[in-house]
């Protein structure tokens, strides 16, 4: 994830061998592009920006002709074309020809034909961008069937609510660098300095000196009566931690939970850009 120019179309050309690195290694799956190259290519499926489809061609041709380039025989293209192209709606548009395809028809053939190879990793750049709210969300629905028969998908976007609503693991790319990487759930906690909030029922003085005493504790500070904010650092969910102090010095929680940015939130703090 990252703004224009961040460096993400930059990264699907590196992971997918179409352009090579000035410095650094790659790997994928454990193989070192730089000498597996061909290997590598045989694990990924790829959908560019920009398709290059041929406009006078049909859909049905194109599969058959990228079958073939990806090593299928006649019979087998024709038997996955015909299942792919259906897999994605395109099954009664199969005979047209894509020049007269919407973007989100094309972004859906590019799908198809990436599938053609049963890859394990399918790498896609900006598959949503440009398309209306139906076309995102058919290409969403078409993603995550791929996920549930187990293929990784690795996708780039600037499009912070989709990718909230699609990823379980991000990493945001600002001016070349990656500066944060983790599971969403994470990276919202993270960057949100580490903020939890506790109810406790007869909240004693002793208490709030034993959570302060901890190492991953930087600060408390109460909020009402019963109700305390803990400023912690750590990287670790320190949630049951917390309410095995309170309950053994006895304390009873009503209330114990871990403040997170929205990942729009998460995003600006990480890359330090405003609001």
């Amino acid at each position: 994830m990252g703004q224009n120019g961040a460096g993400k179309t930059t990264t699907i050309k590196l992971l997918s061998g179409l352009s090579s690195p000035t410095q650094g290694q790659i790997f994928v799956e454990g193989l070192d592009m730089a000498s597996e190259s061909e290997k590598i290519k045989e694990l990924l499926g790829l959908v560019p920006q920009d398709s290059g489809f041929y406009a006078e061609r049909t859909a049905l041709s194109h599969m058959l002709y990228y079958g073939r380039l990806k090593g299928l025989n006649k019979k087998a293209s024709r038997k996955q074309a015909q299942l792919l192209l259906s897999r994605v709606g395109l099954a009664t548009e199969r005979l047209k020809k894509v020049g007269s395809f919407s973007h989100g028809m094309k972004t859906r053939l590019g799908i198809a034909q990436a599938l053609l190879n049963e890859p394990k990793i399918l790498i896609l750049d900006e598959p949503t961008n440009g398309l209306d709210p139906l076309g995102a969300r058919q290409i969403r629905q078409i993603l995550k069937e791929c996920g549930n028969k187990g293929i990784t998908i690795f996708l780039s976007s600037h499009k912070l609510l989709e990718v909230q609503e699609s990823c379980t693991h991000i990493g945001i790319l600002d001016k070349g660098k990656l500066v944060a990487e983790s599971t969403i759930e994470k990276l919202r906690h993270l960057e949100a300095g580490g903020l939890i909030t506790v109810g406790v029922y007869n909240l004693s003085s002793e208490i709030i000196s034993l959570i302060e005493a901890q190492k991953f504790v930087i600060k408390t500070e109460l909020k009402a009566r019963d109700l305390l904010e803990i400023s912690v650092n750590s990287r670790k969910d320190v949630k049951p931690e917390i309410n095995r102090l309170i309950v053994e010095c006895g304390g009873r929680v009503f209330k114990l939970m871990e403040n997170s940015l929205s990942l729009e939130e998460a995003y600006f703090e990480a890359t330090g850009l405003k609001q």
